[in-house]
């Protein structure tokens, strides 16, 4: 299940929006989107929208939206789902999915089905149908068997992870030791696991009852498959090794992927010294130590930057680790908080690995929004959305054009729109630095000419303009 498209008509800034994530070339949806726009275009506000539609299966309370047209593909087809709040049927205070429409393989321009899909009235947007799409229209018991299908639910192999960028208190800060949970907790997780997940600062201590849980559950794992008739006459040896080879650790995994994040400050997360829970009012003792002393440390003691980044994606990987995810959405808004520039080269890669499921398929669909140009030149330009304003306050979409791969630089240029890179400083010296090219051009004198190249070098070192030093 991925999302194709999504229209928006008659909500705040997004007045008649339309948003394309496929393929131009195979009308597939993308695996990965990106969102990129000045403040307040909405960036955010589609994540969260996305988020909601996935919630909401039929409907979901709290949303006012007059006209929301998401385009699926699922179970091989494409389905035009059109949501809307003013049906008398669902309530004012209701999202509510109450038509839709599929798509035969050999209709080829859908776009073109899209158009004559709707005819709008002018209160509110409520629409009725065109006759030539009555045939597609899915009605009745076909219309509660795809709200079924389109509705996610908790124990199950379906995971959608929003991950906002801020949050109105950020638990992250005020961590003094390890994040508070319990065994007790943890293992309620066994009766409901859900399929929606937050990310951020105030979810520490789930992340922290997630790892508990995995804990717990991989040695539950293993004392089921010692009982197994098969493993009777194994050696000890012969078990474990058969065992650890199917069931990693997830403090091993875990490791791995925030050592990467802690090495550069010569610290390293101290898996030996563990202390995994026994009693029912028992938490996950683990800390991160110095490299060089092996001095353990408190996670109080570490940069607010660094306690961010690894329970962020700590906790995404976690929600990840050794399963098999049939339909999944992670929705990440600006992943570039807290990270040094290196570490955003290859981020995107290192999250399409990590939604690899068990079965190394990735049925994940990855939606960001970012402001950084080193994150978005890891996109295709069909995988860029860029939102901006329109002279009459509205916000319109359209996609990159800045290759994949190219110089941060040129994004700025091409698909953030930004025609100067140089801060007013940089543009004055780049003004002298012409200025004093044409003086030298002028210029008869030695002495001057000797004294206009020096200052012509210092500024162009400075500011790199220029390939080659300039001679008198």
């Amino acid at each position: 299940m991925k999302i194709c498209s999504i229209h928006i008509k008659g909500f705040q800034q997004f007045q008649d929006t339309y948003l394309d994530f496929t393929d131009p070339e195979t009308g597939e949806p993308a695996e990965k989107i990106c969102f990129i726009g000045p403040n307040g275009t909405g960036k955010s506000t589609i994540l969260e929208l996305i988020s909601t539609i996935i919630r909401s299966g039929s409907a979901i309370k709290g949303i006012k939206i007059p006209y929301l047209l998401v385009e699926f593909r699922l179970k091989n087809r494409k389905i035009i789902c059109f949501y809307s709040e003013n049906n008398p049927m669902m309530g004012n205070s209701v999202l509510g999915l109450t038509h839709a429409a599929y798509f035969k393989e050999n209709i080829k321009n859908v776009a073109d089905w899209k158009n004559k899909l709707l005819v709008e009235k002018r209160q509110g947007f409520f629409p009725t149908f065109r006759d030539e799409i009555i045939p597609f229209l899915i009605k009745g018991s076909e219309l509660d068997e795809l709200r079924n299908d389109l509705t996610f639910s908790e124990n199950s192999t379906d995971l959608l992870i929003y991950s906002p960028c801020e949050s109105s208190k950020n638990s992250h800060i005020e961590i003094s030791d390890v994040p508070e949970t319990n065994l007790n907790h943890a293992l309620d997780l066994f009766e409901h696991f859900p399929y929606y997940h937050i990310v951020s600062g105030e979810t520490a201590n789930e992340f922290w009852r997630l790892l508990v849980f995995l804990i717990k559950k991989r040695e539950k794992d293993k004392l089921d498959l010692q009982s197994l008739s098969e493993n009777q006459d194994k050696t000890i040896g012969q078990f474990e090794k058969e065992f650890d080879n199917g069931h990693p650790n997830i403090l091993d995994v875990l490791g791995k992927i925030w050592n990467k994040i802690l090495a550069p400050a010569n610290l390293e997360f101290d898996i030996d010294g563990a202390k995994k829970p026994i009693q029912l009012n028992d938490n996950l003792k683990a800390y991160i130590k110095v490299k060089s002393t092996g001095n353990g440390l408190q996670y109080n003691q570490l940069s607010t930057g660094i306690r961010d980044v690894i329970f962020r994606i700590g906790h995404m990987n976690s929600l990840y680790f050794n399963r098999e995810i049939k339909r999944g959405f992670l929705l990440v808004d600006e992943p570039e908080n807290y990270l040094f520039p290196n570490f955003l080269y290859g981020l995107i890669d290192s999250y399409l690995e990590m939604v690899r499921d068990i079965n190394n398929e990735n049925n994940t669909q990855l939606f960001m929004a970012t402001h950084s140009p080193i994150i978005a030149a890891q996109f295709k330009p069909y995988e860029r959305i860029i939102l901006n304003w329109e002279s009459d306050g509205v916000v319109t979409a359209k996609k990159g054009k800045a290759a994949e791969g190219d110089d941060p630089n040129d994004l700025l240029l091409i698909d953030f729109n930004l025609p100067q890179l140089m801060q007013k400083k940089g543009q004055e010296m780049w003004k002298e630095y012409l200025n004093l090219l044409n003086q030298l051009r002028h210029t008869e004198a030695k002495s001057e000419k000797m004294a206009l190249a020096a200052k012509i070098n210092t500024i162009g070192r400075a500011y790199n303009f220029g390939e080659n030093e300039v001679s008198d």
